[in-house]
């Protein structure tokens, strides 16, 4: 018979040591005499990459690792865990039977999809056939990675978020096995008789607007229905662009409720690829991206609450739960959108602890806050999209 058991800590010490060592020393005590074979890890940037990884390794001297820094702060059920120092968390697993773990990591370097392949290749040299992937990584061309992964492991589901900072300003970390990452890719593979169900969603609702890239390739629009782009998303957002428009700057602020999305028919109804605009160049009105279009696509705007993006994580937990029941639950991985987040504010925190808090009862949630989310969706495989929000519940069959 195989079981799998995990364990969760956090810590908002401002020692870096102190803080891994505390957060770890819970999740272990949570496993009892349970060996841990994997460390999920996250914490936000007040803590220096390289000193996480050495105290990690210090604490699980022999333990796979896996995770990306996290903006805000550490998402729970409980709330949001942060402080003036920053925060850290550990979720760890641990197993028995026919359920085993393996990781692998790669620079991205200038070919991302070839980085995906190395990746998926050395996941696929482990003795047990994947069932999931936690997929994490740098900001910017995930699409390509998970095509590289999808190459050497067809089919198999990935949820993840790209790593994050406070500002973008490039402070995030990639955590994977062999050290601390400003440019990498990081995977997770859980194996065997491994069971769990996972949902991504962006939550949205399409609006009227819409039309066809007309010029512009991979994360930058140039034209919309043959007029510069950032005049089309300025005239759907009734002139709120319109300082942008005439001296450039950032949007995210003003696109976070009303993204941009790309509609694709699938096996079980429409999905939409959410798309985050970032920056108006004024030179030529085109706009940056977070997520990749492709000339000829129909792209849409969507429109949002701050309730729907709250409301949002017990839709998530009801899908999810379709595909593994709560009492075969050991352990859960939230994916928030950093861009949600801050559009949510204050109210995310109470809003986890309601809607999450008593639907897990005593399963761990490990949450963090991300720039870009990846996910599973039947009939599309592993996605790439903006202002979306993802939950794995990971468990036994």
């Amino acid at each position: 018979m195989s079981q799998l058991w995990a364990g969760f800590g956090t810590s908002t010490v401002a020692d870096t040591q102190a803080a891994i060592h505390a957060a770890v020393r819970a999740a272990k005590a949570q496993l009892g005499d349970r060996s841990p074979g994997l460390a999920v890890v996250t914490a936000t940037v007040e803590h220096e990459g390289r000193a996480i990884f050495a105290a990690l390794r210090e604490s699980l001297p022999n333990v796979p690792i896996h995770g990306v820094t996290t903006s805000l702060g550490v998402l729970t059920k409980q709330g949001i865990v942060t402080g003036a120092d920053g925060a850290v968390a550990v979720l760890l697993f641990a197993s028995s039977g026919n359920i085993s773990f393996s990781v692998a990591s790669t620079v991205l370097g200038d070919d991302a999809r070839a980085a995906g392949r190395r990746a998926a290749e050395q996941i696929a040299r482990n003795a047990q056939p994947p069932r999931v992937l936690l997929f994490n990584g740098s900001p910017g061309r995930k699409e390509d990675t998970l095509a590289g992964i999808a190459e050497v492991l067809p089919g198999i589901p990935a949820f993840g978020g790209s790593a994050a900072d406070h500002a973008i300003v490039g402070e995030w970390w990639v955590f994977a096995n062999d050290g601390a990452h400003r440019d990498a890719v990081s995977v997770a593979a859980l194996c065997g008789d491994v069971a769990f169900g996972g949902s991504l969603l962006a939550p949205f609702t399409a609006t009227s607007a819409q039309a066809k890239v007309t010029a512009g390739q991979d994360r930058h629009i140039v034209s919309l229905d043959g007029r510069p782009a950032a005049e089309v998303l300025n005239q759907w957002l009734d002139d709120g662009l319109a300082l942008q428009l005439s001296e450039g700057g950032n949007i995210l602020a003003q696109t976070a409720l009303r993204p941009l999305a790309i509609r694709h028919e699938t096996a079980i109804g429409e999905h939409f690829v959410t798309i985050h605009p970032s920056q108006i160049h004024a030179e030529d009105r085109s706009i940056d991206l977070f997520a990749r279009i492709q000339p000829g696509e129909n792209v849409c705007m969507m429109s949002g609450t701050v309730e729907g993006l709250t409301r949002v994580l017990s839709e998530l937990h009801v899908r999810a739960g379709e595909k593994l029941a709560t009492e075969k639950t050991r352990a859960a991985i939230l994916i928030y959108c950093a861009g949600c987040a801050g559009a949510v504010g204050g109210a995310l925190h109470d809003a986890l602890s309601t809607h999450l808090g008593s639907a897990l009862a005593d399963v761990p949630l490990l949450g963090m806050c991300t720039f870009g989310e990846q996910g599973f969706i039947p009939g599309l495989g592993n996605v790439h999209q903006d202002l979306s929000v993802s939950l794995l519940l990971i468990g036994e069959n």
